[in-house]
């Protein structure tokens, strides 16, 4: 099988979606449900997103994020470092298909996030649940520092226990 990482097009959202709702059969992510996962893949402050192909076929995605004020990375980030949050991209909705994990299309898509950001001059910044171990372990094996513990709210009264990481200093 030929695993590829390229720019996600449109026609991606529908295999990608079907995805993302395995992903979170299995593993609870996202947090907040995928009631409309074609939706919650496009997210709006987007600023470039990639899909992991196996033969052709979608079986991940990352989106990197322009932050925002309102972010809990760009809080975190910016209470750290002093530093302007339009400096900064959020590498988000990270997933790839229980079974192709393994393969390395989740190192390969962050990659291609940091890549990005890091060719722009964008600090790298993101959250992470840490009932999320395998994400976790991903992140810090690319490098990511471990910052900060938070608390993620989220739906009405909800909550789940996270950590910002940074990426390259």
């Amino acid at each position: 099988m030929t695993l590829t990482i390229r720019p996600r097009r449109e026609e991606d959202i529908p295999d990608l979606a079907n995805v993302l709702v395995r992903v979170h059969a299995l593993d609870g992510y996202p947090v907040e449900g995928v009631a409309d996962p074609e939706a919650w893949l496009r997210h709006p402050n987007e600023l470039q997103s990639w899909t992991a192909t196996e033969d052709e076929k979608p079986i991940g995605q990352v989106t990197l994020t322009r932050a925002t004020p309102e972010d809990d990375a760009a809080r975190t980030w910016h209470e750290l470092t002093g530093g302007d949050v339009a400096r900064l991209a959020i590498p988000v909705r990270l997933f790839v298909d229980p079974e192709h994990r393994g393969g390395g299309a989740g190192r390969l898509l962050m990659e291609s996030a940091a890549g990005y950001a890091q060719a722009r001059g964008l600090a790298i910044a993101f959250d992470v649940m840490l009932k999320d171990r395998a994400a976790i372990r991903l992140y810090e094996r690319l490098g990511a520092q471990r910052v900060a513990d938070l608390v993620h709210q989220y739906g009405e009264g909800l909550a789940e226990p996270a950590a910002v990481y940074v990426v390259g200093g």
